[in-house]
């Protein structure tokens, strides 16, 4: 059995909020996120930035160096009616189309087409208009989703064999890499496709600890203020292709000095295990809710964007 990441982001994704302040959803180098991946364990990954396949077209090259893993150029495209994965793509899809407008650009590109995390609680999701559109596999496991409704919610779903069942660990940090991917019969790329076409996929792992969660927080604020600090004082003035450090150009300086006083704040012990615990708690009681039927059905909290 082959097994692969079928969610993966790096640098290349854009931001992420944190209250009123921005960050990089990720800070992963894509060769690093590749060198991971295969310690891991993984045949394949799947590199699924928000909006964007440079970072996949990048680790599709590096990893041709490499040997002993593949990547799948995807997507994790915003929609008007939640986020949908192409895989197998060669060309970027824009964001803000409806879902079935970007699924048929996503099968003009012979591209396969997946539901993230289809019932959460945090994230843009397609819900049960799964059932209605064009959808090729469904994540039954998101190691994002540390409450007990999203996963278990999609599994259901899955339970008929009308999906592929995908495993993805949704890592926006190295050290998170393959902790929930996707078995399948085969080695390659190609045999994922084939697998996912004939719904002969399982998903195996587990959900990302807090702990890890919490690095990835850390990581990311860290990273920013890094950069900040280096632009204030003009040691990073060369040219360059990096989405953060350019993303960091762009800023004024009252918004560097408002971005430093805020990350400050963050890290005051313990605020950032204590907006963890408390994070994690709010998703499980919304998922005991849900699962109950006590809830208002499925909402996006907006504590992870």
């Amino acid at each position: 059995m082959g097994k692969a990441d079928a969610h993966v982001h790096t640098k290349y994704s854009g931001l992420h909020r944190m209250g009123v302040l921005r960050f990089p959803e990720s800070v992963s180098e894509p060769r690093d996120v590749i060198v991971q991946a295969r310690t891991a364990g993984m045949d394949v990954v799947c590199i699924t930035d928000h909006n964007s396949i440079k970072g996949a077209l990048k680790a599709r090259e590096i990893a041709k160096g490499l040997g002993g893993i593949e990547v799948i150029v995807g997507e994790e495209i915003s929609t008007t009616d939640g986020e949908v994965i192409g895989l197998y793509l060669e060309d970027e899809i824009p964001p803000r189309l409806s879902a079935e407008e970007t699924i048929d650009l996503i099968r003009a590109q012979d591209g396969i087409v997946i539901a993230p995390h289809p019932f959460s609680l945090h994230c843009p999701c397609l819900g049960e208009r799964i059932e209605e559109l064009d959808v090729d596999g469904i994540e039954v496991l998101n190691g994002g989703h540390i409450d007990n409704f999203a996963n278990p919610r999609a599994d259901k779903a899955a339970q008929g064999g009308k999906f592929a069942r995908i495993g993805g660990s949704d890592s926006h940090y190295l050290k998170t890499i393959g902790l929930a991917y996707t078995n399948f019969v085969g080695s390659n790329a190609e045999d994922l496709r084939k697998a996912i076409l004939s719904k002969r996929t399982e998903a195996g792992g587990r959900v990302i600890p807090l702990d890890k969660a919490i690095a990835w927080s850390v990581e990311v604020v860290l990273e920013s203020d890094r950069l900040i600090v280096r632009s204030m004082f003009g040691l990073d003035r060369e040219p360059t292709d990096d989405p953060i450090r350019t993303l960091v150009h762009k800023m004024k300086l009252g918004q560097k000095i408002g971005a430093l006083v805020g990350s400050f704040f963050y890290f005051l012990p313990p605020v950032p295990y204590l907006i963890g615990i408390a994070s994690k708690k709010v998703l499980c009681q919304r998922g005991d809710e849900e699962r109950t039927g006590d809830g208002s059905g499925l909402g996006h909290l907006g504590l992870f964007d």
